[in-house]
């Protein structure tokens, strides 16, 4: 029971961080030349959020505690094999790293830029390296756009092929238990006054539990594929 609750807390992080990469694509993609002095920061922090939001959903399944992260480690460095780079454990290493030096050792994203149009073409930072700074990985595109292309066209659909292989998207936390959990939640909650959590304890047996997580599935299962880029004139 605890495995099946942990595999649906899993999906729910994964669609709020794709949800939280594409908002950031979104935002990045709007911003156009040229860029006053907020607006700069706000490609900063845009882009470096759309690597946040991809890397943390694809670490959540490598973590070693996953009993299926082997196989989710290599259709997904399947996946970011490409023309040119056909290396996917270097391209996601190149992620991974990128995203580090973003977070942990302040990299500023935006640094380097050509103009096409109005349109800002952030330089690919290359090579990224890891911590100690031993081991360098180069971008597999000289254009950040080109590197976000490429994962935009491959991670959602490695994410969905995974799910599939394992059934994870069939995953359903029984009637019993959502219940419980929701009673708990209710009782613990401290924004709710004693009046409102009567009357969510008494009003709790009649929700149909199964269409709401089906629901939440039909929702992610949407939201990975959703390819931002596809939808945006460069």
């Amino acid at each position: 029971m605890d495995e099946i609750i942990r595999i649906s807390e899993m999906l729910s992080a994964v669609k709020w961080y794709f949800e939280l990469k594409n908002l950031s694509l979104e935002n990045a993609l709007a911003l156009r030349c040229p860029l006053s002095v907020k607006h700069q920061k706000d490609l900063r922090q845009y882009y470096s959020q759309y690597f946040v939001g991809l890397l943390a959903a694809s670490q959540l399944f490598l973590d070693k505690e996953y009993p299926n992260w082997i196989h989710f480690k290599k259709a997904l460095e399947e996946k970011l094999s490409f023309d040119g780079f056909p290396d996917g454990q270097k391209n996601y290493s190149y992620l991974r790293e990128l995203r580090n030096s973003i977070i942990h050792r302040g990299l500023d994203i935006s640094s380097s830029a050509h103009v096409k149009n109005d349109f800002p073409l952030l330089i690919s930072p290359s090579p990224v390296t890891n911590q100690s700074g031993a081991i360098s990985y180069s971008a597999f595109g000289f254009y950040l756009i080109e590197v976000i292309e490429k994962c935009e066209n491959v991670i959602g659909e490695a994410f969905l092929s995974h799910f599939e292989e394992f059934d994870l998207l069939k995953i359903r936390i029984p009637h019993e238990k959502v219940i419980a959990l929701d009673k708990k939640y209710i009782s613990d909650s401290i924004a709710m006054p004693e009046w409102a959590k009567v009357l969510a304890l008494d009003a709790i047996e009649e929700i149909n539990y199964e269409e709401m997580q089906q629901a939440s599935i039909n929702s992610l299962v949407e939201t990975l594929k959703v390819n931002v880029l596809s939808q945006h004139v460069v």
